[in-house]
């Protein structure tokens, strides 16, 4: 499937919060890039167009239009793009991808596996079509019991936000059933369990019948990271789960089994068989499911989603948006299929020109790491080829000159 063309933000964010978002041509040819903004009405505020090179970026300057009100942000191109979006305060720092249909990450069934009744919950939705969307959210329990429902109805192009007051101080899940299609982000702020951390991820889309039954995880880190992930049975029915450790060669390392009833949740013990060495993990279920790994150190806190071939996020071409010069980049490959895969990475500084190609080779089941010392501390991009299906998930742990203590993760957005 070719890269998308138009991609949609739910938010740019008002008042002292800082947006960063930033567009990639991803083609080899130019593009001419139109970017709007709408208020929470549907309303254009603000537009912007430019024109950009193969492979170049485009920091949109979206602050100026941002202070007084909440908005969204919807870029089209007229050649494939991707994107990247940055929201600051402090430390507290979110990111998200730019949403499309053709990266699997806007549809009328989203997902969120994880509430936390000791940290605030905040969530934007956004209807991306030009119909009325009406909207039921149910809030479910750790166990899978509903604890709350209510609606919403969102006008095309306009959105919706909703936090705690409505979701009520629940430890569990979020679904959303919209009648329309729309991208939903939520925003996890820690508090006092972790002063100065907030997390953001898109809602996952399970749309029939691209709805996952294994997940694939790049990286359970070692040493004094902790790893917390969790699968949630999103079917009807009761699933066995299988949780598979694997080692950088693909040797299984550790593995254990789980049933799970509909809508229950299950935190993988995996800290212990971590310690040593870093791991891969891959969790399989003969029912439908999704996942979220947290990944922390002190105040860095990586979220990533579980990723798999149905949603679109394992494939053979993958692209991440942005490399920072002054932070440390960090990538993590792995390889979710049964064949060597011969891998590529080229290095692109903002304007689109190749700094530096890198390759490599994962054994079937095995992951490889790329460093900044690799990417030779780059302001840019990278894309990575691979003969077969891989994860990629990039760390950025932001320098000195940025957010001292803050780091943040993304998967590769899939090009195929």
């Amino acid at each position: 499937m070719p890269a998308p063309t138009k991609i949609y933000f739910g938010q740019v964010a008002s008042s002292v919060w800082e947006d960063w978002v930033q567009i990639v041509n991803v083609t080899d040819e130019s593009a001419k890039l139109f970017a709007v903004v709408r208020d929470m009405n549907g309303k254009t505020i603000w537009s912007a167009e430019k024109d950009v090179g193969p492979f170049q970026a485009w920091s949109i300057p979206v602050e100026p239009v941002s202070v007084q009100q909440e908005l969204s942000l919807v870029v089209s191109s007229d050649n494939g793009i991707v994107g990247e979006r940055h929201c600051h305060l402090g430390t507290e720092v979110l990111t998200f991808p730019g949403a499309a249909p053709e990266l699997r990450n806007v549809g009328r069934r989203l997902f969120f596996p994880e509430l936390s009744e000791v940290c605030a919950d905040w969530f934007r939705v956004f209807n991306i079509d030009n119909q009325r969307a009406l909207i039921n959210v149910i809030v479910r329990d750790t166990l899978g019991n509903v604890v709350t429902q209510f609606s919403g109805q969102v006008d095309p192009l306009c959105f919706w936000s909703f936090a705690d007051e409505l979701v009520g101080k629940v430890s569990g899940s979020l679904e959303m059933l919209s009648t329309q299609t729309i991208v939903a982000e939520r925003h996890l702020h820690y508090g006092e369990a972790i002063k100065g951390v907030a997390v953001g991820q898109l809602g996952q889309v399970l749309d029939l019948p691209r709805v996952p039954t294994r997940l694939h995880f790049a990286q359970i880190a070692a040493g004094a990271w902790r790893d917390w992930v969790k699968i949630v049975n999103v079917s009807e029915e009761t699933a066995r789960l299988l949780a598979t450790g694997r080692d950088e060669a693909g040797n299984t390392v550790w593995s254990t089994e789980k049933t799970v009833n509909p809508y229950q949740d299950w935190v993988v013990p995996i800290d212990p068989i971590a310690a040593e060495k870093d791991l891969s993990m891959t969790v399989s279920s003969d029912k439908h499911i999704v996942g979220e790994r947290h990944c922390h150190l002190g105040t860095e806190v990586l979220p990533f989603p579980g990723a798999s071939r149905a949603t679109r996020t394992a494939g053979r071409r993958l692209f991440f948006p942005e490399l920072i010069a002054g932070s440390y980049d960090f990538f993590r490959m792995l390889n979710i299929t049964d064949q060597v895969a011969m891998v590529n990475a080229i290095v692109r500084d903002a304007n689109g020109a190749v700094i530096k190609q890198i390759s490599g080779q994962i054994p079937p089941f095995g992951f490889w790491t790329i460093r900044d010392e690799d990417t030779v501390n780059t302001q840019g991009t990278m894309e990575v080829i691979s003969t077969q299906v891989i994860v990629g998930e990039r760390h950025l742990h932001y320098g000195q000159q940025y957010h001292k203590g803050v780091a943040v993760g993304q998967l590769g957005q899939v090009l195929d």
